[in-house]
C-alpha cells in the first residue's frame, strides 16, 4: 500500500504538471470554454484520489476532507489561471467537491484492501488525464487531430458496465466492508456480541458522580451508565489513538455533538435534566453506549 501510494502522488504530480506546462504553453489557442472543461476535469480528479489516499491513511474525516478540498482548490486554482477567470472559478469549486467526495470515500468505506481501490481509482485517473492531454494537443497543434466521430456510443456504454460490474463484484465480495451491513446481514450475531460486550456502571448514588470510560478496540467501557436526573456528571474518556473511528464523541441529547476525542484523556461535563434513555456514539454511528438518566 505505502509504494502504491508513493506512485499515485507521484503519477498525480507528474500528469498534473504535464497539462499544466501544456495550457500555459497552447494559452492563446485555447477557448475559455475548452479550459474551462479542461480545468474542471483535472480538478475532479486530483481533488478526489487526493482526498480518498488521505482518508484511507487517516481513518479521520474532517482532516481529509480539509486537506482534499485545499488540493482540489489550489489544483483548480492553477490549471484555470492560464485560460481566465471562468476557468479558475469552474475550477477551483470542482477541486473543493471532489475534495469532500475523495475524502469520505477513503475514510467512511472501510477497506479490507484499500490497495485495490486505490489501484481502480489510479487507473481511472490516468485514463481521464491522458484523454484531456490529447484533447489539449488536439486543440493547440495543427499536425494533431482527435476524430471522436470513430469513438462508438457503445463503447462508452461498455465501459461504464464493465466499471458498475466491477465495482458490484467488489461490494459482493470482502474486499470492501460497509458499516453496518454484516451486523444487518447477521443479527443473532450482532445481538450476541453487544450483549457480551456491555459493562455497566451506577453513579446514582454518588455525591459527585465521575464516569472514567475507556476507548477499546470493542467500543466504548462502560457502555451502559445510570445516572440522576439534575445532578452534573464529569465524563473522562480515555483515548489510546490507534483507533480513528472512535475520534468523535457524540451525545447530542446531552449537549455533546462533535467532541474531539485526542489520544489520551478528555474531559467532559454535562447534567442530565429529563429522565430516560439516551444514546451515545462515535462519529460514524458504529459504536454506542446509553445513559440511563433515573429521577431523584
Amino acid at each position: 500500500m505505502t509504494i502504491l501510494t508513493i506512485v499515485s502522488l507521484a503519477i498525480i504530480s507528474l500528469l498534473t504538471s504535464y497539462i499544466l506546462f501544456l495550457l500555459h504553453k497552447g494559452k492563446k489557442m485555447l477557448n475559455p470554454f475548452s479550459g474551462t472543461i479542461i480545468s474542471m476535469v483535472v480538478s475532479i480528479m486530483v481533488g478526489l484520489l487526493s482526498g480518498y489516499l488521505i482518508g484511507v491513511h487517516t481513518g479521520e474525516f474532517f482532516l481529509p476532507v480539509g486537506i482534499g478540498m485545499l488540493v482540489g482548490l489550489i489544483i483548480g486554482f492553477l490549471i484555470g489561471q492560464p485560460i481566465g477567470m471562468t476557468a479558475i472559478l469552474g475550477g477551483s469549486v470542482s477541486g473543493l467537491l471532489s475534495g469532500i467526495v475523495g475524502a469520505f470515500f477513503g475514510a467512511i468505506i472501510q477497506f479490507e484492501n484499500p490497495a485495490i481501490m486505490l489501484a481502480i481509482l489510479l487507473g481511472l485517473f490516468v485514463i481521464i488525464l491522458g484523454l484531456v492531454i490529447l484533447f489539449i494537443f488536439s486543440e493547440t497543434k495543427e499536425k494533431f487531430s482527435l476524430n471522436l466521430e470513430r469513438i462508438s456510443p457503445l463503447n462508452i456504454f461498455s465501459g461504464g458496465l464493465i466499471l458498475i460490474a466491477l465495482f458490484l463484484f467488489l461490494y459482493s465480495s470482502d474486499f470492501v466492508k460497509v458499516p453496518g451491513i454484516e451486523e444487518a446481514a447477521n443479527p443473532e450475531t450482532a445481538a450476541e456480541t453487544n450483549s457480551a460486550s456491555i459493562t455497566e456502571l451506577d453513579i446514582t448514588k454518588e455525591a459527585a458522580p465521575k464516569i472514567k470510560m475507556m476507548v477499546t478496540p470493542t467500543g466504548y467501557s462502560p457502555n451502559l451508565i445510570r445516572v440522576k436526573k439534575g445532578v452534573p456528571v464529569e465524563l473522562e474518556i480515555t483515548n489510546p489513538g490507534d483507533n480513528s473511528c472512535f475520534s468523535i464523541f457524540m451525545m447530542p441529547d446531552l449537549g455533546l455533538n462533535n467532541v474531539n476525542l485526542k489520544a489520551g484523556t478528555t474531559k467532559l461535563a454535562f447534567t442530565p435534566d429529563k429522565s430516560g434513555q439516551y444514546t451515545f456514539h462515535c462519529g460514524m454511528n458504529m459504536f454506542k453506549g446509553t445513559i440511563i438518566v433515573e429521577k431523584l
